[in-house]
């Protein structure tokens, strides 16, 4: 792997740890023992390495990723801006105050600030949305508000093992078909959800220290968040990787302009690419926007981008995409459900 300067270098039990612990983290007493049979290294030295990689930055946490739509707390929408250079810093600084703003990025195009707002527990996202025009100021028109439609694909893995780094697919450890309404989940369903979804501690037994956050026994919190899980609630519990760390320093969307009846169809075949992370439908606004399909791609370097939005581009049959390299990180931060 090719290592950027002031990094620690990852070696092969490095890769399969990070490996594992994005896909299928155990729910039991003492995961790292469960790891280290897997990995054929003693519960101390999986423990110690995976600590080693949290401080050196590799690993941003580990916690239960929830299914939004399932729990159906939090509505949101993407945004994007015209923004004059001089007026750039004051804008970004208006924008990053609002918790609600959970990625904040510059993309090479006219439109040149993106940015997505999630509002949850009953606040209004539209109110949220005028108050963010207001205050940065920027005219009506030179705004884009793009609220998802449908939703192709969320999962923001990379695979680390077999040769070459690349997002990945693959079934969750939840089932997306179960039903649960979570609003008469029980306060103690509510209190794990709100502990582990903020992160999960990396020790010897991190599900004795949810236990003291609850008031339940270790033993109870195991069977509610396999239940969670089994239900689908938690889509997955893992960790999140810097992938900035690791190498993957180009980051673009790839917006498709894609005939309505065709959408399905092409929404399903973009996201069975392994290198796709996400993939929407959006509305479009007539004659400022008319693109309705987004994908979030993820690589080493531009050209191997460019190439694979050329190479989709091909496969699904439509030629009018754009592809929007993002040039400054402002705000990168999880959507925080109200438990």
């Amino acid at each position: 792997m090719n290592v950027i300067k002031g990094q620690v270098k990852l070696d092969k039990q490095d890769k399969e740890l990070l490996q594992l612990l994005q896909d299928n983290f155990p729910v039991e007493k003492r995961p790292w023992t469960n790891l280290g049979k897997t990995l054929g290294i003693p519960e101390e030295e999986v423990l110690s390495r995976i600590q080693r990689l949290s401080s050196d930055g590799f690993i941003r946490k580990l916690r239960t990723i929830l299914d939004a739509k399932k729990l159906n707390t939090c509505s949101s929408t993407l945004m994007a801006m015209k923004v004059p250079e001089e007026k750039m810093e004051g804008v970004v600084n208006v924008v990053n105050e609002y918790m609600s703003v959970t990625h904040n990025y510059r993309r090479e195009h006219d439109y040149n600030l993106w940015f997505t707002v999630t509002t949850c527990g009953g606040k209004d996202l539209g109110s949220t949305v005028e108050e963010i025009k207001r205050r940065t100021g920027i005219m009506e028109h030179d705004i884009l508000d793009l609220p998802t439609t449908s939703v192709f694909k969320i999962d923001v893995r990379f695979k680390f093992t077999n040769g070459g780094l690349k997002a990945m697919t693959g079934n969750s450890n939840g089932n997306s078909n179960g039903n649960t309404n979570m609003n008469n989940a029980d306060k103690i369903n509510k209190a794990i959800i709100h502990s582990t979804q903020e992160r999960i501690p990396l020790v010897n037994e991190p599900f004795a220290e949810i236990a003291k956050e609850t008031g339940i026994s270790q033993d109870e919190v195991i069977a509610r968040l396999q239940e969670l899980i089994s239900v689908g609630v938690i889509k997955r519990l893992g960790i999140s990787v810097n992938q900035r760390k690791v190498g993957i320093v180009a980051n673009a969307v790839v917006a498709w302009k894609v005939p309505r009846e065709q959408v399905k169809r092409v929404g399903n075949m973009l996201s069975t690419y392994k290198e796709i992370t996400h993939c929407y439908e959006r509305v479009t606004v007539p004659g400022k926007w008319e693109h309705n399909l987004f994908t979030v791609i993820h690589g080493y370097n531009r050209e191997s981008v460019e190439e694979l939005a050329k190479m989709m581009s091909e496969a699904v049959g439509i030629s009018d995409y754009l592809v929007m390299f993002s040039n400054g990180q402002f705000k990168r931060t999880s959507v925080m459900h109200p438990y």
